[in-house]
């Protein structure tokens, strides 16, 4: 590029030096015949002139030419410098795209690698876990083995112990039970002893409005009343539960329950009010488990009176329920 430089530089000086021509020499005057000669050198050097000017005119030409042509060939150079800038360009794109690339895929794969260890860790550590649980789970299969074993050792003693105690037990059962036959028969005798005494404890009597004879037993108590009350107290209740049991004792037995009144209030009212009393006292009974089809009731009211007094203590025996039997 230089030397092309220089070369047009120098073309240049020389179109100068011809457009201007030689430097003029010192003229010393002469004589007429040097004027005349003088006079017609420049007619000699005119085609001389036109020469030299139309060959710098051509070299002119042919320096544009080559200039033209220099110029067109920079402009392709300058052309192909910036295709090859730009497919220099272009390549250093696809170079940093390319090492972008492989940046991401070594990274993407260290992360892969990253990843795995981290699996490879967590694999490890729970094989580690899983190993810790089996020796803890075979540890403590040992102890319970141990355990079991030392369980059975003590039930099997344990057991010996209780035959033992089961031994001593069926002899003091024996014991027992002979001693509770014992019992049972003196039960028995008792109890016979008592029905020989309710039986002994019936009285028979004859009763004005009932046809054949009814029996009457001091161990079949009355219960007594307040004044114009029909409710049971709670004393008469623990009355009505030992005839209950009696009445247990003997289920054949029907009896009949009869309501009295004291002399006061007019007789219609106290038939009424005895009729209450009767009725009272035989449901009490049907809920102590006396089967109703045994029990009737019946009011007096004042009729029969048990004390034929005129007083308070009179009218307070009066007031009651008695209970005969009809058949046993």
């Amino acid at each position: 590029m230089i030397k092309k430089s220089l070369s047009i530089i120098i073309l240049i000086m020389c179109l100068g030096l011809i457009l201007t021509g030689c430097p003029k020499k010192t003229v010393i005057k002469e004589e007429p015949s040097v004027k005349k000669a003088e006079e017609l050198a420049p007619e000699r050097e005119r085609p001389a002139k036109l020469e030299a000017e139309r060959a710098a005119k051509e070299t002119k030409e042919v320096e544009l030419a080559r200039i033209k042509e220099e110029e067109s060939k920079r402009a392709l150079a300058e052309k192909e410098l910036a295709a090859e800038r730009e497919r220099a360009a272009r390549l250093e794109a696809e170079r940093k795209e390319k090492e972008a690339r492989e940046l991401a895929r070594l990274k993407e794969e260290e992360a892969k690698r990253a990843l795995a260890e981290k699996e490879l860790a967590a694999e490890r550590e729970r094989v580690a876990r899983l190993e810790a649980e089996r020796k803890e789970r075979e540890t403590k299969e040992l102890a319970r083995l141990k355990e079991e074993e030392a369980k059975r050792a003590l039930a099997e003693k344990a057991l010996q112990a209780e035959k033992e105690r089961a031994a001593k037990l069926e002899a003091e059962w024996a014991i027992k039970e002979k001693e509770l036959k014992a019992k049972e028969e003196e039960a028995k005798r008792a109890l016979a002893e008592k029905e020989k005494e309710f039986e002994k404890s019936l009285v028979v009597k004859k009763y004005p409005g009932i046809e054949g004879e009814v029996l009457e037993s001091k161990l079949i108590k009355d219960i007594h009343f307040n004044f114009d009350k029909y409710d049971i107290r709670p004393g008469d209740a623990e009355i009505l539960k030992e005839n209950a049991a009696r009445l247990t004792k003997h289920p054949s037995v029907k009896i009949q329950v009869e309501g009295h009144c004291d002399e006061r209030g007019t007789i219609e009212y106290n038939l009424a009010l005895g009729e209450r009393r009767a009725n009272n006292t035989k449901q009490y009974l049907i809920s102590l488990g006396i089967a109703p089809d045994r029990i009737s009731s019946i009011s007096y009211g004042r009729e029969r009176p048990l004390d034929p007094g005129h007083n308070e203590e009179a009218w307070a025996k009066n007031r009651r329920a008695h209970t005969i039997i009809l058949s046993k």
